[in-house]
């Protein structure tokens, strides 16, 4: 099987709640190599009210991790992304291009809090269609208003939007609870992108593939498993419709 695809990670150094340097980054990309990852797309967290990296800054440090990786001879190709609350504005700055899309396509990886009620969710991401763009949603399996009702989670998908899940959650890295709503979206056909979601270079939060994807092999078959550990994120670098 090919090298997997990270569509959601923390690794860019200094920008947010993630990695803090050039060395945790490192460390952390060095981790993700032995975990069979050879792509990730960086999305540091885009907060309203919040001093959150520019698209500039992303653009900058991702050219000097990538230069580093080549210099210690790591084999992983780096994207720039961005973790996007929703929030009111956020439309109005993605036009203006404030943020960034995932690898510069049209999808969005759009986050929310999870207690937030399904209209909410809803009207969000109808505003951020409406605008041309394609949402992902964040750690889905996280929302509760998902969790509970997995109608929920085929409307939002029937509607354009993309469904993202936490390799860890899959695989019990943050409990029973989660891991059992993870699989049952999971085993209903749901998801359409994997990622990490590493925030750091030990601990749980770091960056590992290598055990949801046995998992889905076994329980999902070697296709399914491999659309969702790379083929499905195809369609952003090639920034068309999945």
């Amino acid at each position: 099987m090919p090298r997997y695809t990270d569509i959601h990670s923390h690794i860019l150094y200094g920008v947010d709640d993630g990695s803090k340097d050039m060395e945790c980054s490192l460390r952390m990309l060095k981790a993700a190599e032995k975990e069979n990852i050879g792509r990730i797309i960086l999305t540091p967290h885009q907060k309203p009210d919040r001093h959150c990296v520019s698209v500039e800054g992303t653009y900058k440090r991702i050219a000097v991790l990538q230069d580093t990786l080549r210099q210690n001879h790591i084999d992983i190709k780096l994207y720039p992304g961005s973790e996007l609350l929703y929030h009111s504005e956020l439309t109005e700055r993605l036009e203006a291009q404030k943020v960034c899309t995932m690898a510069g396509s049209h999808y969005a990886l759009t986050e929310f809090l999870p207690n937030e009620d399904m209209q909410y969710i809803r009207n969000g991401l109808y505003d951020l269609i409406c605008a041309g763009y394609w949402p992902i949603i964040a750690h889905a399996e996280r929302c509760h208003a998902l969790v509970k009702d997995l109608d929920n989670i085929d409307e939002l998908i029937q509607m354009g939007c993309y469904i993202q899940m936490n390799a860890g959650s899959l695989t019990g890295d943050w409990g029973f609870g989660l891991k059992h709503a993870s699989r049952k979206i999971m085993k209903e056909g749901l998801v359409h992108f994997l990622g990490t979601d590493a925030h750091s270079d030990k601990g749980k939060r770091v960056p590992k593939m290598e055990n949801c994807a046995k998992w889905l092999d076994k329980k999902l078959g070697s296709q399914a498993a491999a659309k969702l550990l790379y083929q499905n994120a195809e369609a952003i670098f090639a920034d068309e419709e999945l």
